[in-house]
Order: C-alpha cells, then sequence, then structure tokens
C-alpha cells in the first residue's frame, strides 16, 4: 500500500483538533475540578493552567470563546473581540469574518499554549522554524517555540532532555521576519545566534 500525504489541516481545524486534545488530558487529570474555580485546573508541577471553559469569568478581548446556547455553526466557538449591547462582536477562526452576535452569552477557554493558538502567516512562520530546526540537524539543540513581538519572531533553543548531566537554560534567537522568511534565512539566523555552538547555561 502506497503512502498517502496527510492532509493539511485549516487554522481553525487545527486549533479545534488540539482543544479536543486538551479537554480530554484535563478530563483524565483533572476530573474533579470545577469550572466556578480557576484555581482546581492549576498545574502543581509549574502552576499554567489546564485547558478548560472557564465559567467563573466574563471574557476579555482576545480570548477563544464558546457561545452556551445558540446553534451548532461557525460562530458556536470564535475569537472575542469585543462586547457589544446583548452580546458580542466575534472573529471567525482562520479568517477576518466578523459576527454581531447577540441574545448569547460566551464562556471563554482558558490555558491553550499561545503558540497552539496562532493564525495565518504567524502560525506559516512556525512551521518554517520547526522545518529550520530539522534541516539543522544539531541532535542536542531543538525547537523550544516561538513567539512574536511586533516585526520580531523570538525563537528559543532548548537542550535536548532539558540537559543530560543537569537542567539547563533554553536562549532565544531573535530575528525581523515577514511571510516571506524561507528556511533558509532562519536557519542562518539560528546559526549566527548560537544554534550548534552555544554551550547551555545550568538553571542551578
Amino acid at each position: 500500500m502506497s503512502k498517502k500525504k496527510i492532509p493539511e489541516l485549516t487554522d481553525r481545524e487545527r486549533i479545534l483538533t488540539v482543544l479536543v486534545r486538551e479537554l480530554e488530558t484535563t478530563s483524565i487529570l483533572a476530573p474533579d475540578a470545577s469550572p466556578w474555580h480557576e484555581e482546581s485546573y492549576r498545574r502543581t508541577s509549574n502552576g499554567s493552567m489546564r485547558v478548560h471553559f472557564a465559567r467563573y469569568r466574563k471574557p476579555v478581548p482576545g480570548d477563544l470563546v464558546m457561545g452556551q446556547t445558540g446553534r451548532v455553526d461557525g460562530w458556536k466557538i470564535a475569537w472575542y473581540v469585543q462586547a457589544i449591547p446583548g452580546g458580542a462582536l466575534l472573529r471567525e477562526i482562520g479568517s477576518n469574518r466578523t459576527c454581531n452576535y447577540t441574545n448569547e452569552e460566551f464562556t471563554p477557554i482558558v490555558g491553550l499554549h499561545p503558540e497552539d493558538l496562532l493564525e495565518g502567516d504567524k502560525r506559516a512562520m512556525v512551521g518554517k522554524v520547526e522545518a529550520a530546526f530539522r534541516r539543522g540537524g544539531e541532535h542536542m539543540y531543538r525547537d523550544g517555540g516561538c513567539e512574536f513581538e511586533g516585526d520580531e519572531v523570538v525563537m528559543w533553543v532548548r537542550e535536548r532532555y532539558g540537559g543530560l548531566s543537569r537542567e539547563s537554560k533554553p536562549f532565544a534567537v531573535r530575528m525581523k521576519w515577514n511571510k516571506r522568511t524561507t528556511i533558509k534565512a532562519i536557519l542562518a539566523a539560528l546559526r549566527a545566534g548560537g544554534y550548534g555552538t552555544r554551550e547551555f547555561e545550568a538553571t542551578k
């Protein structure tokens, strides 16, 4: 049987798939958590939040939210832009389409990693950074994730396994980027920033 190429997910499909995966993890590891109590979802290991529906607070701009009573359609889970009388202005996941959604209450969805929520050119850039690490082939220097600050991307480089003989600190490499930035240029920036050569510092 020939191998078939796995189809690429749209931003919407990817975000909703990650959401289901993380909610399933929460149901296993925090089965007694309450949607009315934020602290019941906090991880003891690092203080971060497990993914959950935050019934204990109102949504704020930038939240991913779910409508409580409306029909299942493209606005059931969407981005909360701002409050309007009787409802909210929503943005569709993966596009710039908006909707004035009234006569509805919205529950924030909390705990997803910021990188999992990226869309469009930023998400494509993350894919290029991942490809640059694979092309670089440095066994002990691994992709530690990306952050975006204006027209710069911050690429974190971590040591494999978090360090071998001792726990180590990741280091950051910055570069200007746009939608035309190439994998070759990203790898060159990583190399210039110490990927493959810089010694990792111990955390203690």
